[in-house]
């Protein structure tokens, strides 16, 4: 008797134990996943808001360029008002980039650091610290390689699949004018004869 008494006491101590174990397991498990879910979507954000920014402040500064040149804006902004908003969103870049190095893979910052460094060759020109036709039409597709490299490294910090965000090959002579053309080409490959 008391051994059956030992025998069932043993079937449920050990019972009760590989379910608590279970239990714990799982809900560690469930606990590891959302604290990564809550984190991919911190980093999401950050490396979100980063871009954005980064790419409004190249917008802008490409309007002020053009303003220094003597075009005029078409939405009517002077060069003062550009200047004075193009240090409203470098301070706003300064925070979110803080966000980034904080939350970011280490491909990440580092392509953003050399995303930093063309940003501020681009405030320059807009500063009128640096000129010239051809360092301009560099930098500005420099920053546009350098922010698609930014976008795939987030992109794989996140496990997004297909990381890889196309990068195009850029012509010396690239206008809006080349690329309309080579629509225009397409189309008529394409039009019944």
């Amino acid at each position: 008797m008391l051994s059956q008494l030992v025998g069932t006491l043993s079937g449920v101590v050990i019972g009760g134990a590989i379910t608590f174990l279970a239990s714990y397991v799982n809900e560690r498990s469930k606990w590891s996943r959302s604290q990564a879910a809550r984190w991919d979507e911190r980093r999401l954000q950050a490396y979100s808001d980063f871009l954005i920014v980064t790419r409004g402040m190249h917008t802008l500064a490409a309007r002020v360029v053009r303003i220094r040149s003597g075009e005029a804006d078409p939405h009517g902004m002077t060069l003062q008002e550009g200047v004075v908003r193009l240090g409203e969103l470098e301070q706003e870049r300064i925070q979110r980039w803080q966000e980034v190095q904080l939350l970011g893979s280490p491909n990440a910052v580092a392509i953003g650091d050399q995303l930093n460094r063309g940003t501020w060759a681009i405030e320059w020109f807009a500063y009128g610290k640096l000129t010239g036709d051809a360092d301009w039409l560099l930098i500005i597709r420099e920053a546009y390689r350098l922010r698609k490299e930014f976008s795939t490294a987030a992109r794989e910090d996140l496990d997004v699949v297909e990381a890889g965000v196309a990068v195009p090959e850029w012509r010396d002579s690239w206008t809006p004018h080349d690329h309309m053309t080579e629509v225009r080409q397409r189309a008529q490959a394409l039009s019944p004869p």
